[in-house]
């Protein structure tokens, strides 16, 4: 049985959750409905890029702070600033 959610995070408690009584259906972990962990165990699309992501937060909507920052329309965080055809 697994040990930790796909982002990372670490089961706990009895049925491997803290919220919820979880099942295991054809080896894969499933949560009660309305359990407030569910969302560690999904696949969410970038809402920027399109790309697939486990999210880290839970109302997590971009797969890197590059989207977000392009999404809002602010300048690439991850982007080198300096210029080089500077004279």
């Amino acid at each position: 049985m697994r040990k930790a959610y796909r982002n990372g995070d670490e089961l706990a408690g009895i049925g491997n959750c803290d919220s919820c009584e979880v099942l295991v259906i054809n080896g894969m972990l499933c949560h009660e409905t309305g359990c407030p962990n569910a969302w560690r165990d999904t696949m969410l699309e970038c809402v920027e890029c399109g790309a697939l992501f486990r999210p880290e937060t839970r109302h997590q909507k971009y797969c890197s702070d590059s989207c977000w920052a392009a999404y809002n329309g602010y300048p690439d965080p991850d982007a080198d600033d300096t210029d080089e055809d500077v004279e």
